[in-house]
């Protein structure tokens, strides 16, 4: 005779299972949950023991398959008077009030959506879509609604687009850990600033430091409500607007180039804008040769390594001292684009000389931007910013 009960499986307290059967080709199994009248039922309020019941009702629950059979509960609860909250379902430590599915159902399935789109998942367990969705949306709720944020002094911003037409999340992380700790919908002033004020006014007044680009939006938003803190550009950033200038030099270098000299340019685009140590053995002669025919080409292409260098100073005085130098390099090229460059450059240097005291940059938000668009890409996009928002935050979080 067997010793094995199959309460084991189901460990469920103040209940007791009355009957159990299973369909006839064993995809579905089904238990009736009755109260135990050994116990006062408890209000799911107050969590206080009641005595007056008010009605008694019953509904179904999706819980955890057993082998290949989806499982069924269908629970016998009651309502209660309690004397503070009023008219209440009683309390179950298995599943929440109303709900028609257990915790631990519900805590399988947000693991499985950590690595399963939500379709998938839905197929599994013979549920919708939708139902999969608002229970993997619920769970992070609970863990995510609040974060501790004890210890924030450096984070850093930045964008990331997430469907055609300019559409932008703007993320921000904490620095030091790497942790994303906000997500705003587009990248505008009020995004950022809607989220400074959500801070507790201890932790914002706390931040030290904050790295991002050049992107007038997020500064405004940062010296309006976060004076306190140094705004920081990096140095990938900066690079990337320089890059731009050397390639609207080469374009209008090429329109007024001989015939042999525009042969030698053709496709020379990414040579101007590689580093050095990334050149290919073939591609080093090539980039040679157009640097020694062109002079406006090689200048711009040496004021692109000397400008890398801005940021390997320690003190502020001398990396000041070289920015100016630097700005003077580039004025006597006579270059438009490289003139324009220079008075953006000295429009923003107070994010640049910051780095001296903080170096600190955006490239963490960077590899987090690549999480993000693997999220985005194993669920074919989302509609629900909310959702997605949690999801970037529980990515970064583990």
């Amino acid at each position: 005779m067997s010793t094995h009960n199959i309460t084991k499986l189901f460990p469920f307290c103040r209940v007791k299972i009355c009957n159990l059967s299973i369909s006839d080709d064993s995809t579905f199994t089904y238990l009736t949950l009755k109260p135990d009248k050994r116990f006062l039922p408890i209000c799911s309020c107050c969590h206080r023991k009641v005595r007056s019941i008010h009605s008694y009702h019953r509904r179904i629950i999706h819980d955890m398959p057993l082998a290949q059979s989806n499982t069924y509960l269908l629970l016998h609860y009651r309502k209660v008077r309690c004397p503070e909250c009023g008219i209440r379902v009683e309390y179950h430590d298995f599943v929440s009030p109303y709900a028609r599915y257990t915790h631990r159902l519900a805590n399988f399935i947000f693991t499985l959506c950590e690595h399963m789109s939500v379709q998938d998942v839905s197929q599994h367990f013979n549920l919708s879509w939708a139902q999969v969705k608002t229970i993997d949306k619920t769970e992070l709720k609970k863990r995510y609604h609040k974060l501790d944020l004890t210890g924030l002094r450096i984070i850093c911003v930045d964008e990331i687009s997430i469907r055609k037409r300019h559409s932008y999340l703007t993320i921000i992380a904490n620095f030091l850990t790497g942790q994303v700790i906000g997500v705003a919908k587009d990248r505008k002033c009020k995004s950022l600033a809607r989220f400074l004020l959500s801070l507790p006014s201890k932790v914002r007044h706390a931040i030290e430091a904050v790295a991002m680009d050049m992107w007038d939006p997020y500064i405004k938003a940062v010296t309006t409500y976060c004076p306190q803190a140094a705004i920081v550009f990096d140095l990938f950033h900066m690079t990337a607007a320089f890059s731009k200038i050397i390639d609207k030099v080469r374009v209008e270098q090429y329109r007024n180039a001989t015939l042999s000299m525009k042969n030698l340019m053709k496709r020379s685009r990414f040579l101007l804008l590689k580093n050095p140590n990334n050149l290919s053995v073939e591609e080093r002669p090539r980039l040679k040769e157009i640097l020694k025919h062109n002079e406006s080409l090689s200048a711009v292409y040496i004021l692109k390594d000397y400008l890398k260098r801005l940021w390997q100073y320690r003190y502020r005085a001398c990396a000041e001292k070289f920015l100016y130098y630097w700005c003077q390099l580039a004025l006597d090229t006579g270059l438009k684009p490289v003139m324009k460059f220079v008075g953006t450059l000295l429009k923003y240097k107070y994010g640049i000389l910051n780095h001296c005291r903080y170096k600190i940059h955006t490239g963490k938000l960077e590899g987090i931007n690549n999480k993000i668009k693997v999220i985005k890409r194993r669920a074919y996009g989302y509609q629900d910013i909310d959702y997605f928002s949690l999801k970037i935050i529980h990515a970064t979080c583990n």
